[in-house]
């Protein structure tokens, strides 16, 4: 298979980046057939960088989602366009574009003019207009109350601007209070209403909304209530989304050419001369679609749209089930899991066999360290560094499924290259704790999930059990922990040690046991108390801690004695750490760590495989200790033949 680095290098890399919000993805997936069109002439790829940042209360999560932008540098990449008023963040928005200049990279912005910086609107007003008028006009509305997005939403504004105007224009007020912010969800919208329940103020003439989803949101809430839409009161929304379609009743809205916005964007980018050069401020227009919330009949056929929309619903339904079904295998088969290594492992197979709605272009990209060192918080691995150090975990693919485990500096798509004549998009999502991020999920095409609009909760649950697990990696390493010296204990040494004897039975490959005991401990606790000798047991601990191999695991087998078990263990190599242990208690003792020396006796054996089912891992320890034990005895021989004393 073809590796990143044999592709060809040349100045044109023939891929954009997208900064998006999974949040509008109605709006995105029609940008991105115009992005598309376009890909076809010029032939690049497209990364998509997707995100569910909102505007919650809770900041420490939108940041978490705003961390998928750093995977993006724009120097990678042909140009870079970023959905700047989708984001739910002007600062990220801003620094985004403003990173792309800097780097001498073709930026678009969609919906936010900057300085110096080309963008794409959809224009607020002819559609805005249109829809206020006929209001006024066809319903008699007299009283609205308009729903904006946040106070400080550029679109919001224009959008009050234009319903302002235009009552104005029929000599209608709209005073400060007609207006409220819904920030563009449901949730904020719904509350709302009960300004009008708590003070028993009468419905105005129509509630006019600033997007879709709060429309909707209004149109559920007073049905719950009691009201009818249009009949007690008219709704309308902005942004023609397809939800908007088949509710009932049907929004009147205004719908915007976001198809062109992803095309015009794309030529910006990809201008070839000066002479072709367009606007660096380009304006879409947008239109009104009339439906039946208003009152109308409506522009389409929402019937048939509702009937298509039944059809399709219990297909949705069943799959939605088997998705859940999936999930629920997920989690039992995370909840299995012992360390990271197995993790990987488990991941894969599950995916092998269960990626029908992530499709075949699919991989989960995890820190290691963060499922590893579970003991450092989220917080001290990430100042660390750590959340660079990125691996794939998974990898479905038609071609190479799972082959595929490690990503070259700056690679983001395991084994990418770009194929001729073909134009593949990818989307990235973060996987993240709060504002710590751990890794994303990389998505191809675009599978059932996107299409459906169910990536927000299916990342959720995924991220719900990545947490779980490492909590219950973190109390399972607690619980085989000896917290005095960070070493195993005897519960480790159950689930650890015996583990590890079985596999070198099953490999045929020698294990050294070792066995160490601290010199006259009982003396140290006699003469100096007992503080001073935990002072000598952790001093011990930390020499066998700073001499394992990645593969060797050590135990605090009793108060002062201490098992080594070394996987795939030589003689040399056993011989080596024993005398790597003496010189660092040597090197201490030198160094004056106290009023006494602190040394240790070591004793190893080396399993014979070709003993397997004849002696168990008990009877080694044994040997180990008894010889130990005899050098601790000539060890306290030779003291007292020349009078040392510690």
């Amino acid at each position: 298979m073809k590796n990143a680095a044999d592709c060809k290098n040349d100045k044109k890399k023939n891929k954009i980046a997208v900064l998006a919000n999974g949040w509008s993805y109605d709006a995105l997936s029609h940008a991105m057939e115009g992005i598309l069109r376009y890909a076809k002439q010029e032939d690049f790829d497209i990364f998509t960088f997707l995100n569910h940042a909102s505007y919650s209360e809770h900041k420490e999560l939108m940041q978490g989602e705003l961390n998928i932008f750093r995977l993006c540098d724009p120097a990678d990449y042909d140009g870079v366009i970023v959905f700047s008023t989708m984001l739910n963040s002007a600062e990220t928005a801003i620094a985004q574009c403003r990173k792309a200049k800097e780097k001498g990279i073709p930026v678009v912005s969609i919906g936010m003019a900057m300085d110096g910086i080309p963008s794409i609107s959809v224009s607020n007003e002819e559609g805005m207009r249109e829809l206020v008028t006929h209001l006024v006009e066809d319903h008699g509305v007299k009283k609205v109350f308009f729903v904006g997005g946040t106070p400080d939403h550029i679109d919001s504004n224009e959008r009050l601007r234009v319903t302002r105007e235009v009552l104005s224009e029929h000599g209608l007020p709209l005073a400060e209070n007609q207006i409220g912010y819904g920030k563009w969800s449901n949730r904020y919208t719904a509350e709302l209403l009960n300004r009008f329940t708590a003070s028993e103020e009468k419905l105005p003439d129509a509630f006019v909304c600033a997007n879709d989803i709060m429309a909707l949101a209004l149109a559920t809430e007073l049905e719950r209530r009691g009201f009818r839409v249009p009949e007690d009161v008219i709704v309308t929304g902005f942004d023609s989304i397809q939800e908007g379609k088949y509710f009932y009743p049907a929004l009147t809205t205004v719908r915007q050419d976001y198809e062109a916005v992803g095309y015009r964007a794309c030529e910006m980018i990809y201008q070839k001369s000066p002479e072709e050069k367009t606007s660096e401020n380009i304006k879409i227009q947008c239109a009104m679609v009339r439906g039946e919330s208003c009152g109308c009949k409506g522009d389409e056929d929402y019937e048939a749209i509702r009937i298509r929309y039944c059809r399709h619903s219990y297909q949705r339904s069943f799959n939605d089930k088997f998705l859940d079904q999936n999930e629920r295998t997920l989690r039992r088969v995370i909840y299995d899991v012992t360390d990271y290594s197995s993790l990987k492992s488990k991941l894969q197979e599950y995916y092998d066999g269960h990626h029908e709605f992530e499709g075949n272009g699919f991989s989960i990209i995890l820190n290691k360290e963060y499922f590893e060192d579970v003991l450092s918080s989220e917080k001290e691995l990430m100042e660390r560094g750590q959340e660079e150090r990125l691996e794939v975990a998974v990898k479905v693919s038609e071609k190479d499924r799972g082959e595929i485990s490690s990503l070259a500096p700056g690679e983001l798509v395991p084994g990418y290259c770009k194929k001729p004549d073909r134009q593949q998009l990818y989307y990235f999502c973060p996987l993240h704790f709060y504002e710590y991020n751990y890794g994303y999920v990389l998505f191809e095409d675009t599978p059932y999930i996107l299409k459906e609009n169910l990536l927000y909760p299916y990342l959720e649950r995924i991220q719900q059990s990545l947490k779980l697990l490492r909590t219950n990696l973190r109390l399972k390493l607690l619980y085989d922990i000896d917290p005095m010296t960070g070493l195993y204990n005897r519960f480790g040494y159950e689930n650890r040690a015996l583990p590890l004897y079985q596999e070198s039975i099953t490999n045929g490959r020698p294990m050294m046991v070792m066995f160490v005991d601290i010199n006259h401990m009982k003396w140290i606790n006699d003469q100096y108390g007992h503080l001073h000798g935990d002072k000598a047991i952790k001093l011990v601990a930390g020499a066998i801690r700073e001499n394992l191999e990645d593969h060797w695991i050590a135990v605090r087998f009793g108060g002062d004695e201490f098992l080594i078990i070394a996987p795939n263990c030589s003689e040399d190599e056993a011989f080596d750490l024993k005398k790597k242990i003496l010189a660092y208690l040597k090197k201490k003792n030198r160094a004056g760590m106290g009023l006494y020396q602190i040394t240790a006796s070591c004793g190893y054996v080396l399993t014979d495989p070709k003993t397997a089912g004849e002696k168990k891992l008990q009877d080694y320890i044994k040997e180990a200790d008894q010889l130990m034990y005899r050098i601790k005895q000539e060890l306290h021989a030779q003291e007292e033949k020349e009078a040392v004393y510690i």
